[in-house]
């Protein structure tokens, strides 16, 4: 009745409604307050997310195309021979990624692809004919929403380059069950913006709003989409052009606005829920209030208000006993709740900003830390990143008490894997590898969150006196670490291979020439000098022939890691092209550089002539040295190269192992040098080119036996030009193979010429170059020779050096085989002088021998020579090989290698090389009389 009798009070009910009105109003200010801030903190979440979502995809998708362009770049070393069928390659991981494996030949023929149509061979062939041959290649055929992709690699040698190619499948690429079941919106979208990938049905309304960005490239924004709603969307170009020959990829992302603004639905049940006690309790309090006691409700208007306001520090603190203090607790843990999760978000969106910033790996470790200490507390965390691409001994860390990321020296053998779990691992600070630079102190474990585990770096955060809670902030700044981490790790990457040499590891000529650029155009005032050094290894070419391409690059990395380790700091040391290295210094003037320079030279010259171990033996190297200085010798780059190669080349010329600066006259030298590469060019077309023939003589008769073909360049203007004036040019310039395959088809068209006019020839000997052996093409080039001459093919000896045979000797011998079945003779030239041993002379299928003019020379004087002549003979015999001697000048080297066996001489002593007539005249009186004796007799 009391209570009635107050709510018919006038008085009363105003001051219930004052009441009411006072705690709901602030309440209610409270919640749209809350609610719009929430709300603004949660699409910009969602930007950020959409953001890292459509960068994280384009990666993905970049990495799956890496893998299976890498895949199919192994089939093609593993299975070389374009003819070849593939095998079943799942053992590499492929099935499942790609499917309709086929090859595309030199020819631009497409083989073991059944499934192809005709149109889609026709458009790949079209394709492959505009390629780049040393890039991998990505084909889109069909239109939109039917796209097919395919990936082609080249495979096989320079010369016999090919495609291995493959379908990829589509739900492999755009990893289709994973993100379909995302909530977001994924499209990939190509040329015009055309989507190629959708993981839900296309908005057609969102698709067109976000053109803008997607032509713009702009930062992520809101974007309207089908049915009235909008969509956080962000867009992200993966850039294909200059790895696999294709436009762009444009990857568009949308977080839905229902998604985003998700947890605000959860936030008004909690606030109603307490807006309602809040309202209960102040009801209840009514008549407390109608007795005076209005303050507290002052108090929470006025806490209201600097809450709204973004005063997440205001506090009530009532201690009235009575329901005023549980209403101001209630509200207390509310703004409480709400200014951490504020502040929480504030932080990770700091830290996020922070690592997307951050251009190194300190910069990142740095931002990630700071992040940490602000949400978990300063010394309880620490940040370890072991990167292992580039210097796998350097450990990056901030330690729990350290106030800056330090670098680390790392043992190798000090290198342990451990496995630890997304809830992290807790050990033991002394079986934790990495715990020395974290400083510890006398903690008895810590606990373990390995944030990013690959090939190119480790990542992980350590927490001591971890708490349940800690797993969710380690977790969010350790996803954001580790993206920004790989990013790093694959920008230094893609820089260290786009400025340095894959061999050696030292800079390329690209970094070189920035390099340059950076002295000469920071020099202000004109006055700096730039001295350049360039070192040609000698007879690099016959070292890689002989032991191999793997041989050889192991002696440019090796030659390379001596040269920079006797150099200065203030030198850079450069791969510039083959077997050239130069050094690049700069001086105060030209004459004090030169010096230096040349003192350079002479120290690494030494260098080089230490034995460098490569694995199957030592070798010792010697460097021709051109050097050249700017401004003096050139005024950029260009100019100053050309000027370095002209010193090289006429070192080389003059001087083989010496060093020569550059001087104006070398500059016409080398204009000569290629202009006989022209003239060159045209020799067998414009039949510049003859063959003189060297006899090689019956030692017991003197009669001629047979002949060495010997190549001569009748050059209009200039008259006849020996081969070393233009043999080592045409292995330059690559001429030297269809140099080759001329000579072959013109011995036997002269052997033919000689058999019909009756002269008794038993051979013609013509010399293979490696190149010509190295090539399948041989044995076709010396069928149809044979053929369209008419010879019997016994009668054709090819001469083949030990160098040719040992880059190659699988494929070398095999090609002789198929050669000696046509009915070619094999002699193997200049024997005993290469890197040959008689393990390789076993298993050859030659004829005979010829025994160098090494061995010669010194006859019969040389008890040496006499020796390894001797036992060439026994050997030839007991294998059944011919043997020639060559280089014979004295009739006293003729008498001993003719006591000493030898059935067959060649050398000055019975002739030089003479033209095809007058060996012709020759054999015509040999015959005569030959029948004069045969008639007396």
């Amino acid at each position: 009745m009391k209570i009635m009798r107050k709510w018919r009070s006038s008085v009363a009910r105003r001051i219930h409604f004052s009441l009411m009105l006072s705690a709901g109003l602030p309440l209610l200010i409270l919640a749209v307050s809350a609610y719009q801030l929430v709300t603004h903190r949660l699409v910009a979440q969602a930007l950020d997310d959409a953001h890292h979502l459509s960068k994280e995809f384009g990666m993905s998708v970049y990495d799956r195309l890496k893998f299976i362009a890498d895949g199919l770049e192994l089939v093609g070393r593993q299975y070389p021979d374009p003819g070849a069928p593939l095998p079943d390659f799942t053992g590499l991981d492929l099935r499942e990624r790609v499917q309709g494996f086929f090859r595309v030949g030199a020819d631009r023929r497409i083989r073991g692809a059944s499934a192809l149509s005709a149109s889609d061979r026709d458009a790949i062939e079209g394709r492959i004919a505009a390629a780049d041959r040393s890039l991998p290649l990505l084909l889109a055929l069909g239109d939109s929403g039917r796209q097919r992709l395919f990936m082609l690699v080249p495979a096989g040698p320079a010369g016999h380059r090919h495609w291995i190619g493959a379908e990829l499948l589509m739900t492999h690429l755009w990893d289709t069950v994973g993100v379909a079941e995302r909530a977001e919106f994924v499209c990939v979208l190509g040329a015009q913006a055309v989507p190629v990938y959708c993981n839900h049905a296309p908005f057609e309304e969102w698709l067109r709003a976000s053109g803008d960005m997607i032509r713009a490239r702009s930062r992520p924004a809101v974007v309207p989409h089908d049915g009235g709603e909008t969509a956080m969307t962000a867009v992200w170009s993966l850039f294909l052009k200059p790895h696999y020959q294709y436009e762009r990829w444009t990857v568009l992302v949308g977080v839905p606005q229902a998604l985003a603004l998700d947890s605000v639905k959860s936030f008004g049940r909690v606030f109603a829920g307490v807006a309602l006690i809040g309202l209960i309790i102040a009801f209840l309090l009514g008549r407390r209030m109608v007795r005076g006691n209005l303050g507290p409700l002052a108090a929470l208007s006025d806490a209201t208000r600097r809450l709204a306001a973004g005063d997440f520090q205001s506090r009530l603190r009532m201690k009235s006993g009575d329901e005023f203090q549980v209403l101001g607790e209630a509200f207390d843990s509310m703004a409480e709740q709400i200014g951490s999760q504020v502040a929480e978000l504030e932080m990770l969106s700091q830290v996020d900003r922070n690592l997307q910033k951050a251009d190194t790996i300190k910069a990142a470790l740095t931002a990630a830390s700071q992040g940490l200490a602000g949400l978990l507390g300063e010394g309880r965390s620490a940040v370890v990143c072991h990167e292992q691409w580039g210097n796998a001994d350097t450990v990056w860390c901030r330690g729990f008490d350290a106030a800056d990321v330090a670098m680390h020296s790392f043992p190798r053998n000090a290198l342990q894997s451990i496995e630890v779990s997304p809830g992290g691992l807790r050990v033991r600070p002394d079986d934790y590898a990495y715990c020395r630079y974290c400083d510890a102190g006398s903690e008895a474990y810590l606990q373990v969150f390995r944030v990013l585990q690959s090939e190119f770096a480790v990542a992980d955060i350590l927490i001591r006196q971890a708490q349940p809670a800690d797993v969710r902030f380690v977790g969010r700044i350790g996803d954001v670490l580790a993206i920004s981490l790989e990013n790093l790790v694959l920008e230094r990457r893609l820089f260290h291979q786009a400025n340095h040499d894959s061999v050696s590891g030292l800079p390329n000529r690209s970094r070189l020439h920035d390099l340059f650029d950076e002295w000469s155009i920071g020099d202000n005032r004109g006055q700096a000098v730039i001295g350049m050094l360039m070192l040609a290894l000698d007879r690099f070419k016959q070292v890689n022939d002989s032991l191999g391409h793997g041989a050889g690059d192991r002696l440019l990395r090796l030659a390379g890691q001596r040269l920079l380790a006797v150099l200065p700091p203030d030198c850079v040391l450069a791969r510039f092209a083959g077997d050239q290295y130069v050094l690049m210094l700069r001086g105060s003037d030209h004459q004090a550089t030169a010096e230096r320079l040349a003192r350079l030279g002479e120290r690494l010259g030494r260098e080089l002539d230490r034995p460098l171990d490569l694995g199957m033996r030592d070798v010792r190297l010697s460097a021709t040295q051109g050097a050249a200085l700017y401004p003096r010798d050139g005024t950029n780059f260009g100019e100053l190269t050309q000027a370095l190669d002209a010193a090289a080349y006429a070192a080389k010329s003059s001087r083989r192992g010496g060093l020569l600066f550059f001087s104006s006259g070398m500059r016409a030298k080398l204009t000569g040098k290629l202009e006989i590469e022209q003239a060159l060019k045209g020799a067998v077309v414009n039949s510049e080119l003859v063959l003189h023939y060297q006899p090689v003589v019956d030692a017991l008769t003197g009669r001629v036996h047979a002949a060495e073909a010997l190549m001569r360049w009748q050059r209009p203007g200039v008259g006849l030009i020996m081969p070393g004036g233009f043999i080592e040019l045409a292995e330059e310039s690559g001429l030297i193979g269809e140099m080759g395959n001329w000579a072959i088809r013109e011995v036997c068209r002269q052997l033919a010429s000689w058999s019909g006019k009756g002269y008794a020839l038993e051979t013609a000997t013509v010399n293979v170059s490696s190149v010509q052996l190295a090539s399948d093409d041989i044995l076709e080039h010396v069928r149809e020779a044979i053929q369209d001459s008419g010879i019997p093919p016994g009668i054709l000896t090819l001469e083949v050096t030990e160098t040719a045979l040992i880059g190659q000797f699988d494929e070398g011998v095999e090609r002789l085989k198929r050669l000696r079945e046509l009915g070619v003779k094999i002699l193997i030239d200049d024997f005993g002088t290469g890197y040959a041993s008689l393990k390789y002379l076993k298993m050859l299928p030659v004829d005979g021998l010829k025994i160098d003019r090494l061995f010669v020379k010194d006859l019969p004087d040389s008890v040496a020579d006499e020796a390894i002549v001797e036992a060439v003979v026994r050997l030839a015999r007991k294998s059944g090989y011919k043997i020639v001697a060559e280089g014979i000048e004295t009739d006293a080297q003729a008498d001993y290698l003719r006591a000493a066996g030898v059935p067959y001489l060649q050398g000055f002593l019975f002739a030089k090389g003479l033209p095809a007539d007058i060996l012709e005249s020759r054999l015509s009186e040999e015959m005569v009389s030959h029948s004069r004796v045969a008639g007396r007799a």
